[in-house]
């Protein structure tokens, strides 16, 4: 019963990959340089999975010049995942040639499988076959701690890059929640964790001859990608909705600020002039304030705006509006004759997240927006 419901949980995940993908290619879906991404990912998937279920059904066995060919693909999915992350961050992202480096992990394991397997005549492939105890994992420990560890590598780099744009966007954003993927970050870090303990039984199988029931093998195996397809499609077609990434100007006004080192500080009459216009227009209360916004409504170059936020007051964008929008919301939350509920105050100061008004106003205060109001009741 078990290795039905594992194969069921494979099979499953398959299918929703290749119809998922045909979905994606669409004339109205496949113009978006992530959606084409996407694609290989989930077919990636498919290859990775199928080849998982025919070695439970014992199909590579009795087709042995077919097998490994789902591990040979699935080896497309780390760089493809990557380059699916950096394909969220900017809109104007496409692949380039540069980006063909990220095939060298593929066609070097081509070059081995051909010459350690495909070229093999029919019996020592049935053989290697026989001899493998773990499904879809070739019998030499140094190619299945490679592929894990380019699996791992990818995963950990596509992690570390949405870590770094997320705090980048507070630089130009004063709303972030839905810039920042924390979604994606949570799911490719639950990615590599699974392939962490992968590698760990692969290790105690090949070192101390340790093996699991096959059937616990495939159940995590099946589950697992289904959650994974599952929980990457509905976020995926969530986010070009909410945000397509950014801009050119939004992102050359990032890379000019990492490469440019400012030796001299804003004048004092160039951060008076921001806070009037902060107090006296109230630009925060828009919730989606940038900062190419506010440089407009204000007459500057965003580049000076972020100069003066970031050297002037020692802030990023997102801080410094949001200290402004505490402020505001505390002073309603004084004027209890408004009878303003607290979801009101929220929205009437600029935010459009509760969970970030509470964070923010208690870090400001020290107190939840109902233990300030409540404070001298």
């Amino acid at each position: 019963m078990q290795i039905d419901v594992s194969n069921f949980l494979l099979a499953a995940s398959v299918t929703q990959a290749v119809v998922l993908s045909v979905f994606l290619v669409l004339p109205s879906n496949i113009g978006q340089t992530s959606n084409r991404l996407l694609v290989v990912v989930l077919l990636s998937i498919a290859a990775e999975y199928a080849e998982i279920l025919l070695y439970s059904a014992g199909m590579t066995v009795r087709h042995p010049n077919y097998a490994y060919l789902g591990t040979l693909l699935s080896i497309l999915q780390p760089p493809a995942i990557y380059l699916y992350t950096k394909s969220l961050m900017r809109r104007d992202f496409a692949i380039k040639p540069r980006h063909f480096v990220h095939l060298l992990p593929f066609c070097a394991a081509a070059v081995v499988f051909f010459f350690a397997y495909y070229l093999k005549p029919v019996e020592v492939k049935t053989q290697i076959l026989l001899d493998q105890d773990l499904p879809g994992m070739p019998t030499s420990l140094s190619l299945a701690l490679v592929i894990h560890g380019v699996f791992l590598s990818y995963l950990i780099y596509s992690v570390q890059a949405l870590r770094k744009f997320a705090a980048s966007v507070k630089d130009i954003f004063s709303d972030v929640e839905s810039k920042q993927m924390a979604w994606l970050k949570v799911l490719l870090s639950g990615y590599a964790v699974i392939w962490t303990v992968s590698l760990i039984y692969c290790l105690a199988f090949f070192i101390f001859k340790c093996s699991a029931e096959i059937g616990y093998v495939l159940m995590v195996a099946g589950a697992s990608g289904f959650i994974f397809i599952n929980m990457l499609v509905i976020h995926a077609l969530k986010q070009s909705v909410v945000f397509s990434g950014l801009t050119s100007e939004e992102a050359g006004l990032l890379e000019e600020r990492e490469l440019c080192k400012e030796s001299v500080l804003p004048t004092d009459e160039q951060k008076d002039r921001i806070e009037r216009f902060m107090d006296g227009e109230k630009p925060f209360l828009n919730a989606n304030l940038s900062l190419n916004q506010l440089a407009k409504q204000m007459g500057v170059s965003p580049r000076e705006l972020s100069f003066v936020i970031n050297h002037g007051f020692e802030k990023n964008f997102f801080d410094f509006v949001g200290d402004y929008r505490i402020r505001h919301a505390a002073g309603l939350l004084d004027l209890r004759e408004e009878g303003k509920t607290i979801l009101e105050v929220m929205i009437a100061s600029g935010f459009n997240s509760k969970s970030v008004f509470n964070t923010a106003f208690k870090q400001k205060t020290g107190m939840t927006p109902t233990q300030y109001r409540n404070r001298n009741a």
